[in-house]
């Protein structure tokens, strides 16, 4: 939507990183369907050829961040895959405990699971295990394989710090004690929008009150009830590994595209493992709290932290890949797709 998008000073980065999450969902399970996939941002230079093109099914009030080409490949040869950064050179550990660090190896199986089942099971864990401990090859594991989303011009903006053991221990606290002092804090960028279209206020409402009236039995007025189901975010809902995600204040529209994407390239590679978990913008609140217990080369003084990414095994022993913590009803594939295309494919 143009609104937060465009219109709204300073835009909605927020927004970006949702979209940048839809794209590489609608890859996945493309490429799990072994359909070719080419995200092309090429094609949203030419805002005005739609609506020549389309007409009015395409939204006034809408603008084109990418187009997504999908087809079955004609060519049997091998395409080379572009590099991708190593692990290390986005990922900082050293809030993390040597001994985790330097710990045997612990032997890894591949998913049986497809892409597509997992992005249709991933969803947000609540209870999730702090004794049980997540081994450090796992979270490498799963940062390799979310490297490997689409970034505009590879240019792969992403920064990871691990926080682990003592130092969980440590931010979590002082997050705790800062909340309950009465402080809500604040995102560095700009998360929500002033301006939501109809359909993605209707989405936030449906949210807010299947989770806090429906689930909590909290009515729309009760602010401190509402707050104290929100402090065990700053437990990290009991993980025992918080990964901050981060991005330079330099970032622009695009790169919020792309950290999104690589946002939800980590919550499907954990999922695919059986972690729980899911992304903490509350954390992203107290960044300047982040800098003083961890310092400022676990959280830069010219980086953005974005959200914080919870992981850890379900408390009650589920596999979240076949039997799910609770989570919101989603829009209609209907509310948010139009087809435009010959009568005889549709």
């Amino acid at each position: 939507p143009t609104g937060p998008c465009l219109k709204e000073e300073p835009v909605v980065d927020g927004v970006y990183l949702d979209m940048g999450s839809a794209m590489t969902a609608i890859s996945m399970c493309a490429h799990d369907l072994g359909l070719g996939v080419h995200c092309d941002f090429s094609v949203a230079k030419y805002g005005s050829v739609y609506k020549e093109v389309l007409g009015d099914e395409f939204p006034e009030d809408h603008f084109v961040i990418c187009g997504i080409s999908l087809g079955y490949g004609c060519d049997s040869q091998p395409v080379a895959a572009l590099n991708r950064l190593p692990v290390d050179e986005t990922t900082r550990w050293m809030a993390c405990d040597p001994a985790w660090l330097t710990a045997p190896a612990t032997a890894m199986s591949p998913s049986s699971y497809g892409l597509m089942h997992l992005v249709s099971s991933r969803h947000c864990s609540h209870t999730l295990d702090v004794s049980k401990v997540v081994p450090k090859e796992l979270i490498s594991d799963v940062l390799a394989g979310a490297r490997c989303v689409t970034s505009i011009a590879n240019s792969q903006p992403w920064a990871v710090t691990v926080i682990q053991g003592e130092a969980r221990d440590k931010l979590s606290k002082a997050m705790l004690d800062y909340f309950d002092a009465g402080n809500n804090g604040g995102q560095s960028y700009k998360k929500y929008s002033t301006q939501n279209t109809a359909r993605m206020q209707k989405g936030k409402d449906q949210y807010g009150f299947e989770l806090y009236e429906q689930r909590h039995g909290l009515q729309r007025d009760d602010a401190e009830g509402r707050r104290q189901k929100y402090r065990p975010n700053y437990e990290f809902w009991g993980a025992p590994v918080l990964l901050l995600l981060n991005l330079p204040k330099s970032s622009v529209a695009g790169t919020f595209v792309d950290v999104g994407s690589f946002m939800y390239g980590l919550l499907v590679a954990m999922h695919s493992h059986g972690l729980g978990g899911k992304p903490l913008g509350s954390v992203a609140k107290f960044t300047e709290l982040c800098r003083e217990v961890l310092g400022d080369a676990a959280m830069p003084q010219e980086e953005h932290l974005v959200c914080g990414i919870c992981i850890g095994w379900p408390k009650d022993g589920r596999d979240p890949r076949e039997m799910p913590d609770w989570y919101p009803s989603r829009l209609a594939m209907d509310e948010t797709t139009r087809f435009v295309s010959n009568s005889d494919w549709a």
